[in-house]
């Protein structure tokens, strides 16, 4: 679905453990929104980003090379709040609140089509220092996972920081 007024895409479904329709709205929304105020500190110290939304547009393409060629080397970020936020904290989607308002903990993801460098963990606490210090984002888990799209495998790299 889409939602019309904020144009924020979201699964609704029937919840066989619960017995009721559900949505993901809120999770949803709150993700597009994070991602856009995340972004500018994202590309402060690593350069261009792709976010869920461009990623979506991208992946319509059924051809999977025309989809890697697309997006290329770029880096991606991904925020994800548990499907499940709206209805844990009791929020009316009619009303949806901001994710500041709540004290919640996100998973950022950062995919870097590239090897380690040394400068990286540095790069990564100015990052969520920013977030914290603007009060962008107060708590989450950064897990960076470092790619190839050249063919070029690379060793298994991740960056994991609980903050």
């Amino acid at each position: 679905m889409k939602h019309e007024k904020y144009g924020t895409h979201f699964l609704v479904f029937f919840n066989d453990e619960t017995g009721e329709m559900e949505d993901t709205f809120l999770s949803d929304k709150w993700q597009d929104d994070a991602e856009k105020e995340i972004r500018p500190y994202v590309e402060k110290e690593l350069g261009d980003v792709l976010i869920s939304k461009e990623m979506e547009d991208i992946a319509e393409n059924e051809d999977w090379e025309k989809i890697q060629e697309e997006i290329g080397d770029y880096n991606q970020l991904l925020l994800v709040f548990d499907e499940g936020i709206g209805k844990e904290l009791n929020i009316d989607p009619n009303k949806p609140a901001s994710y500041k308002d709540y004290e919640v903990s996100p998973t950022i993801r950062i995919t870097l089509s590239r090897k380690e460098q040394d400068a990286d963990e540095d790069r990564f606490n100015e990052m969520i220092n920013g977030l914290k210090k603007d009060k962008v984002l107060e708590h989450g888990n950064m897990i960076v996972e470092y790619i190839s799209t050249k063919g070029v495998p690379l060793e298994e790299e991740e960056w994991h920081k609980k903050f």
